[in-house]
């Protein structure tokens, strides 16, 4: 969440929602007319990739044997979806904070720290600034 805060400020981009799953991360991003998502994407993956591998190589040793210095953390590119409506972007801020239930890491949304779900359900921070307009 720390790399995604710092590179909304550094690319002038702002987050209405997201989750952060094992496997996967959901987020509804956004900008101005000057905001580029495909850079924001890719310097955020680049930090993101760099500080998740340093994680496991100091913390968790076994992930060595699995996975070595030149893995890939990330997918090669991303999905985007154009949110033109409050209902559509209601429906994807529900998806995204129901996929840790629905895969059974939590019982409820707002348990599962990696999320903006507890933004919006007990108005808690969660990291991000996130903001809606």
């Amino acid at each position: 969440m720390e790399t995604l805060q710092e590179h909304l400020i550094s690319h002038q981009g702002k987050c209405s929602g997201f989750v952060i799953m094992p496997n996967h991360v959901h987020a509804i991003l956004f900008g101005d007319a000057d905001y580029n998502l495909s850079r924001f994407i890719q310097f955020w993956k680049k930090t993101s990739s760099y500080r998740i591998g340093l994680f496991y190589r100091e913390y968790m040793e076994k992930y060595r044997e699995f996975c070595p210095q030149e893995c890939p953390i990330w997918q090669p590119r991303y999905y985007d979806f154009n949110i033109e409506s409050d209902k559509k972007h209601n429906e994807k801020l529900d998806y995204m904070h129901a996929n840790p239930v629905v895969a059974g890491l939590c019982e409820a949304e707002s348990s599962w720290l990696w999320s903006s779900a507890r933004f919006y359900e007990r108005h808690e921070g969660v990291g991000v600034t996130l903001s809606y307009e």
